[in-house]
């Protein structure tokens, strides 16, 4: 089942699920079991995460009914125990629920694994996929969906929600250091990507910038 909303009602949305949540994940935001490591200054790349240093990463993976295999497509944010928070552009070929499984906990994933998941990772469904209304695949603006989890996570060492900004913050300042995290490749080059959970430091680049031909 997919949804459409305008980006008030998202993020209206997604801070209320946050602040009303009272299951076992309405604890502290943002708290790492390990502090990331110092690394690399390029996305692609990065380097390896310690086991527990991003909670709040959710792997979100295409499950294949016919052999019951799990392929990992996108990354997400453990919003708290019922929603993550993604990319509408995950949803462009798979946009049924029923297409996708959640993996929280995990560091290193296996690509095609048919294996139940066992703890301290946690696997879920999806029950309702909530894009953008407009969200535009061409020039990918409005990039941004909710998922709801079914059943509820049970967060722990290794899984917690990640936090958002404050309501009236404004957005980072260019040239500000942010960490991404994520299962992405190691080289420009590579046509798989890694199977560690990768992450890296970046500076925030202009808008303008990002939208000229002068960035590829």
């Amino acid at each position: 089942m997919v949804e459409m909303l305008p980006t008030a009602v998202l993020l209206v949305l997604a801070v209320s699920v946050v602040a009303k949540d009272n299951t076992t994940c309405d604890g502290s935001c943002g708290l790492p079991f390990r502090q990331a490591l110092q690394g690399s200054v390029r996305v692609v790349g990065g380097q390896a995460a310690a086991h527990g240093a991003w909670p709040w990463m959710v792997s979100l993976q295409v499950f294949t009914y016919h052999n019951s295999r799990r392929y990992h497509a996108c990354g997400g944010t453990l919003l708290n125990a019922q929603w993550v928070l993604t990319a509408a552009h995950c949803f462009r070929l798979k946009k049924k629920a029923y297409d996708w499984r959640l993996i929280f906990g995990a560091r290193e994933l296996e690509y095609g694994s048919s294996e139940p998941v066992k703890p301290p990772l946690q696997e879920r469904f999806v029950e309702k996929i909530i894009l953008h209304e407009r969200y535009s695949p061409i020039s990918e603006a409005n990039d941004i969906a909710l998922l709801k989890v079914t059943p509820p996570v049970v967060c722990g060492r290794l899984i917690g929600p990640g936090c958002l900004p404050q309501f009236k913050a404004g957005p980072p300042r260019v040239a500000q250091t942010c960490w991404v995290a994520g299962w992405g490749f190691l080289k420009e080059t590579d046509h798989k990507m890694s199977p560690v959970l990768q992450e890296a430091p970046v500076s925030i680049l202009d808008l303008s910038l990002c939208n000229s031909t002068q960035w590829s």
